[in-house]
């Protein structure tokens, strides 16, 4: 039987103790996502996903980080945001730490699109600091994609989609008298940087169609991408293992 570490909960005795190889991190935000979700939506479902994928590959779980990089949504209460540069060094800082600890193979399940870029640049400069190696996921996007492509008409941020997956995780904190659906007319193909473009796409924090949400599609979604997850960090750790 396989025991799931939660690294935040070891003594010094048996983290000294553990044979260490792969280690997977969360990490989120803390913004508002319309008036149906909770604020820490994108941490809440990383963090799921994360425990589940350790489950599965006998990974080591460090606590997540929940603030992150959420500068278009920092007008609506309940959006903490962090300056782009602090959250970068601080992210390369603690994926650094981990490598430093022993772990060769570090997993990012990233749950927030606002931090892709930054922690893309911190995994970069961590793996050649530390000759080690890391796999970022945004895990709505990279991967579960035929899923997602099947069960969601209107996806997007609070969206069928992302209720859908609040809905079978954390369903008791999802108020859906609240739900309302928003999409615009011209939703972008490519990365647009503008508040003007933002402030277009989310006048209400949500993008997609809440109300058609359920926790049936969120289940399927969500165990398609752990398993798409679990496949690749396999792949990856035989690679690993050759060199």
């Amino acid at each position: 039987m396989i025991r799931l570490e939660y690294v935040w909960k070891l003594s010094g005795h048996k983290f000294d103790n553990l044979e260490k190889s792969i280690a997977i991190i969360p990490i989120g935000s803390v913004e508002r996502h319309g008036d149906h979700l909770p604020l820490g939506t994108d941490s809440i479902e990383a963090s799921y996903i994360a425990e589940e994928v350790a489950k599965k590959i006998n990974a080591h779980l460090f606590p997540p980080i929940w603030y992150g990089s959420s500068i278009y949504l920092q007008k609506f209460p309940g959006t903490i945001n962090v300056n782009s540069e602090a959250f970068k060094q601080y992210t390369y800082s603690v994926l650094k730490e981990i490598a430093r600890n022993g772990y060769k193979l570090i997993v990012v399940i990233n749950g927030h699109g606002g931090n892709t870029s930054l922690l893309n640049i911190a995994a970069k400069e961590a793996a050649y600091d530390m000759n080690a190696t890391y796999i970022i996921i945004d895990w709505w996007k990279d991967v579960g994609k035929e899923a997602r492509k099947k069960l969601f008409l209107e996806p997007g941020h609070a969206g069928d989609d992302e209720t859908s997956a609040m809905l079978y995780i954390e369903g008791e904190d999802v108020e859906m008298k609240y739900a309302k659906d928003y999409v615009p007319p011209y939703i972008p193909l490519v990365s647009v940087q503008s508040p003007i473009i933002e402030n277009y796409l989310y006048p209400k924090a949500v993008l997609g169609g809440p109300t058609k949400a359920n926790k049936e599609k969120g289940k399927e979604w969500l165990d398609n991408v752990i398993n798409d997850i679990v496949n690749i960090i396999n792949d990856i750790s035989k690679i690993i293992g050759k060199q």
